[in-house]
């Protein structure tokens, strides 16, 4: 058993899985969520629950916060009722939520005031990954608090990346955001450009991930576009909430980026069409229906 007390909140199907990944390392583990079932499914791994996101930070050395958007961050952590109103100096928190540069900036003031040391580590890779422990993690903090919580991060996913200092982990995950958003449409597009010239998608799939034009994308969602599988693994809400913090962003910098404001509106033209909590892929049934299949 090791002897780091890590403290984690919000029970999602990410979190969850990293929660439980924790737990299997060996810490000992304190969970809050809002929801029964998951609470219940943790504490048969070991995991004590509390009643509080604050008690969590009673309880705790090291508390990870996965909950959706900022607005749920700012109920998890901050005080008094959040996790910062019970954590001790000297404790640390890790927000793995994506949030902007700026709103990680905004907490890491309050917590500095009570003495206690944040890092924001954004992860990628997906709820299977999360599962397995392989997310990369894209961390952003002071080098000796990274250095102390590293064997925790491991736990969560085999890929830690130190980027810089914080702030600079939500800076990264933008970046890849941008990448993994477009590259979803982009192969959506191909597929149904394929369907229009009749050709089969399976395929299309054998012979472009063999070639130049692969990726990861298609590599492991597109098995389940051809499959027209889109129970949510991740939503076309969570990349709309992912891309308008790219663009909010694009704002402030005042840098074009046309081709991510397009994706942007791409995944805003699904929701509009009822495909909010449908997997991001469901996109190919957007782009469909524009085709007139």
């Amino acid at each position: 058993m090791k002897t780091r007390k890590v403290g984690f909140i919000g029970l999602g199907s990410m979190g969850k899985a990293m929660a439980t990944n924790i737990a299997r390392a060996g810490y000992p583990l304190t969970v809050f969520d809002v929801r029964k079932e998951p609470l219940a499914e943790m504490e048969k791994l070991g995991a004590r629950v509390a009643k509080s996101a604050r008690k969590v930070g009673e309880e705790s050395d090291t508390v990870i916060v996965m909950v959706l958007d900022f607005q749920q961050v700012k109920e998890a952590v901050l005080p008094p009722e959040g996790a910062l109103g019970g954590m001790r100096k000297g404790t640390t928190l890790i927000i793995t939520s994506t949030i902007t540069p700026q709103n990680v900036t905004e907490v890491e003031s309050v917590a500095r005031e009570h003495g206690i040391s944040v890092i924001d580590s954004p992860v990628s890779g997906g709820r299977l990954r999360a599962e397995d422990a392989s997310l990369a993690l894209m961390v952003g903090g002071e080098d000796a608090v990274v250095k102390e919580n590293e064997d925790v991060l491991k736990a969560v996913g085999s890929n830690v990346f130190h980027v810089g200092k914080v702030g600079q982990g939500q800076a990264m995950k933008m970046v890849n955001q941008i990448l993994v958003s477009a590259n979803i449409v982009s192969v959506a597009e191909a597929m149904v450009m394929a369907e229009k010239l009749g050709i089969n998608l399976q395929t299309v799939y054998d012979v472009i991930t063999r070639s130049s034009g692969t990726s990861e994308v298609l590599q492991r969602m597109g098995p389940s576009m051809i499959a027209r599988d889109f129970v949510p693994k991740v939503t076309v809400d969570i990349l709309i909430k992912d891309t308008g913090i790219i663009m909010d962003t694009v704002r402030a910098l005042e840098i074009p980026l046309p081709v991510s404001s397009t994706v942007y509106q791409i995944y805003r033209m699904a929701r509009a069409r009822g495909l909010g909590q449908k997997d991001a892929i469901s996109v190919f049934q957007l782009l469909e229906e524009f085709a007139g299949l």
